[in-house]
Formats: structure tokens, sequence, C-alpha cells
């Protein structure tokens, strides 16, 4: 693997966790760097990138994402109508032995769980303010499809001082709260913490005033499902159940008086 003009980023870089993001830095606006430090993925310097390099053969579960421009036959793809557009703006196209990610619009992306190293191809654009959510989804989905083989499963929300209030993508700004289910620790846009033996997932509602409902274990499976950030063609995976199923025997899900929700302070104004 040549490192040549590319910069690497790693997502949350010290903590061990082999996913990057390498990419040339001339091709893209400052805005998209910008977005990758805010969620969580740190820029390696040479001596960094040449050691993953070394060691990224021995990584059983690295993954390396390459971004570039996407070429004039890539953004037709990009572009294009498709059946699937009509559930929304993002789809999955199995091939033999990859899968083929869509943003309609924005972004392409050929990965399959096999290989190491995946492409994406997409606008100019990417992380500027025009399709920032667009942009912060589809790094969330690399993501999570990244995590799940380490037993990190994520959810639409953001933290909260009780846990995590979990949304639908666009309520939550595309920002997803990553759960290591085995080991206990958080991984959101705050950073790192050890979860709370108290740590709640919170689903708002309008209609409640002053009380939380405890939702059934059925309830609480059938919203985390719907709001799980991994995305996969023909339904659910098995060990992606399993570990919503986790989850669920482990913490509580309420149903949370909407007027009650406190979203946190930006540290940043």
């Amino acid at each position: 693997m040549e490192q040549s003009n590319y910069t690497y980023f790693q997502y949350f870089k010290g903590l061990g966790l082999p996913i990057y993001i390498r990419l040339n830095l001339s091709s893209f606006h400052s805005d998209f760097l910008d977005l990758l430090k805010k969620m969580k993925f740190d820029e390696l310097s040479s001596a960094e990138s040449e050691k993953m390099l070394t060691d990224f053969d021995g990584e059983k579960f690295g993954r390396i994402l390459t971004i570039n421009e996407a070429s004039p036959g890539v953004m037709r793809q990009i572009g294009l109508y498709s059946e699937s557009d009509k559930f929304g703006s993002e789809s999955i196209h199995p091939k033999d032995s990859y899968n083929v990610y869509r943003y309609r619009g924005v972004a392409l992306m050929v990965y399959g769980h096999s290989f190491k190293e995946w492409e994406m191809g997409c606008t100019e654009d990417l992380g500027t303010d025009g399709v920032e959510l667009a942009t912060k989804m589809i790094l969330m989905r690399f993501l999570s499809w990244s995590l799940a083989p380490l037993g990190i499963i994520g959810f639409w929300g953001v933290p909260v001082d009780e846990g995590m209030v979990v949304q639908k993508p666009n309520e939550a700004g595309g920002e997803v709260v990553f759960i290591d289910v085995f080991k206990r620790w958080l991984y959101t846009q705050d950073g790192q913490k050890k979860m709370k033996n108290s740590f709640k997932l919170l689903k708002l509602d309008n209609s409640l005033k002053d009380r939380s409902i405890k939702m059934s274990p059925e309830q609480f499976i059938s919203f985390l499902s719907a709001h799980c950030s991994y995305f996969s063609y023909g339904g659910m995976t098995i060990p992606t159940r399993q570990m919503i199923q986790s989850v669920c025997r482990t913490y509580e899900g309420l149903v949370y008086p909407t007027e009650s929700f406190q979203p946190r302070t930006n540290l940043n104004l």
C-alpha cells in the first residue's frame, strides 16, 4: 500500500480502533476537513501513517476508506435516478463480492466486508453546508459497517446526561452514538467515555408530561432496530440483531417527555 500524496485520518486516534480515511487534502474544501475533525477523525503525521501502513496487514478488522473526487462516469452514477430512490436518498446494490452504496447526488462507495480497503467517489462540495447532513450520514454508514465486527453498534441520536436520545437521522443532525456492547464504552462527537450502569436510551414523546414510561422489551428492540445506523441490503444481519438484543437486556429504554429534553450546549460557541 503506497502512501503517495494521501493524508490519513484515524477514528479516535490513540484508542486502538483500526478505522481510517485517506484523501488528498488539495482535492477537498476546508469545511470537509473541519467536519472530519468534529467527527473525531484525527489526522496522522507522516511517521504515524507509515507505521500504520506497515502494521495494517496484521489488523484483522482494519478498514481504510479512500475518498476521491468522482470521475465523470461515477458522477453520472451518483446523479442517476433509480427505482430505489423512491425509498430515500440512500441505496445499496449488492454485487458478487462487494456492495455499492450510493447517496444520490453526493457520493458512491464500493465496499465489501471481506475487503479491508474501500473506495468512495464524491462531489467536490463534500462536507460543505449544502451537503453537511448527507456527508455526516455517509461517514456514519462507513463507521457503522467498520465498527460492527469490533462489537460496536450505533444508533442515530445524541448523548445526554441520562444516556442518549434516540432520533431519526435528520433530527439528530446526522449524529450517531456508538456503543461498545462488550467493553461498555461510548463513542460520540463529544468524545469517548465509560458507560454508566444507569445509562438509558430515550424516545421522545410530545404527549407525555412530567413523567417517563418504560418500554416493553418488544417495543425497545423494535425502536432500536428502526434507528440503528447499520444499513444493509435485505434486512438486518444476525450479529446486528444480537448486539441490539444485548443492549436491550443491559440498559433501560424509556419514553421521555419532549418538553423535558435539553439539547447539550455547543461548547464551541
